[in-house]
């Protein structure tokens, strides 16, 4: 007669993000693990607050459809939008009463979502705090209340100690989870693309609301590029809003306004050089290293400003470099142009960094430890 085994119950997470795939921290911060969770035989669902389509649309668009926004295209589908999230948010409350161990709500800028969940279920509710959502540029997130957010919850998660700080002013259940570098996506394409030496290329990703860093190098980078003619500056993201870039002078550039998964790591991977430009202010230190570990999955070779958490990742002159005054950018970028082993072997190191501490099976297990039922830390 064979023992009786008793059925073990298979954990049960929803994970919440703001926009699906529509926004990058949507990908880096929760739909990345997908398959992970499945190895665990964790099951896992996903919902949106808001609709990706829509927020894709008002996120990501063309010339011609920029002129349909400003003459009112964009406040009627803000305003469907909203509507839409209102119908979304009773859609999930709905699904996090069907069993769920943990909701974990990244980045989900709602009040309301929040405490209705801890209301009608019993699910422990993981907030996940990242990019300064509590400063004054970021008022309107969740209608002001994410304060309130970090009180309800029944923990916090963030990617990086600056918002863990934060956090902790209101939660005391708080945990690290470092983004994953995506290294691992990188590996697949890396053979297939080449780093050219003319031109070689200075490159730099980010989104439109970022743009403004460049400024932080604008004459360092106007000063270089003076001094040799095989040397290009693409720009990664910048959306179509050329008004936003610095008027360059002397600066040969590209943009890609916009990217894919595969178009972003192709063009890593094509880049010599990762720029990393960032003003000495609160919001630099809340942004996080994720920019700087994409560089290095991409064995790019880093320059950074020393805000935050960058002086933690990179040594200075090993697996980047370090650079804050005007005169030490140009210094940097010269040595970084001019000599190719010394790049080589700094973006070399660079490579060794992420894959030792920021694989996607690290971050996972910090992300695991936080949304573990009735978990404390």
């Amino acid at each position: 007669m064979k023992a009786f085994k008793p059925q073990v119950r298979r954990k049960k997470i929803l994970i919440v993000t703001e926009a699906g795939s529509a926004w990058p921290s949507g990908i880096t911060r929760a739909i990345i693990y997908k398959d992970l969770f499945r190895s665990r035989n964790i099951q896992v669902d996903y919902m949106s607050h808001q609709s990706p389509l829509l927020a894709g649309l008002l996120a990501r668009h063309g010339f011609v459809f920029d002129r349909l926004l400003f003459a009112g295209l964009a406040v009627i589908l803000t305003h469907l939008n909203s509507i839409l999230t209102r119908i979304r948010e009773r859609m999930i409350v709905q699904q996090a009463c069907r069993g769920y161990d943990v909701v974990y709500l990244q980045k989900t800028g709602s009040w309301y979502l929040t405490a209705k969940l801890k209301e009608v279920t019993k699910a422990r509710v993981v907030f996940d705090l990242n990019d300064g959502l509590w400063l004054p540029a970021n008022a309107n997130f969740a209608d002001g209340k994410i304060r309130e957010i970090l009180m309800r919850a029944d923990a916090v998660t963030c990617d990086n100690p600056f918002g863990l700080a934060f956090a902790r002013n209101y939660n005391t259940n708080i945990f690290l989870v470092p983004d994953p570098s995506q290294v691992e996506k990188f590996d697949p394409y890396r053979r297939s693309v080449n780093k050219t030496e003319d031109p070689l290329i200075l490159g730099w990703i980010g989104s439109p609301a970022t743009l403004f860093n460049l400024f932080a190098i604008w004459e360092a980078l106007e000063k270089v590029f003076r001094r040799h003619d095989h040397i290009l500056l693409r720009l990664i993201g910048t959306g179509y809003n050329r008004a936003l870039l610095p008027r360059f002078e002397h600066v040969r550039y590209e943009v890609v306004p916009y990217y894919s998964d595969s178009e972003m790591i192709r063009q890593v991977l094509s880049m010599s050089i990762g720029l990393f430009p960032l003003f000495d202010v609160e919001d630099s230190e809340t942004r996080g290293i994720l920019k700087a570990t994409v560089y290095m999955a991409g064995e790019a070779a880093v320059i950074a400003s020393p805000r935050g958490q960058v002086p933690e990742l990179i040594q200075d002159g090993v697996n980047g470099m370090l650079a804050d005054s005007r005169a030490e950018w140009v210094e940097k970028l010269e040595w970084l142009i001019s000599d190719h082993p010394l790049r080589k072997r700094i973006a070399t190191a660079g490579l060794e960094t992420v894959r030792r501490d920021f694989s996607l099976e690290k971050s996972f297990k910090y992300l695991l430890t936080a949304l573990e039922p009735n978990k404390n830390r």
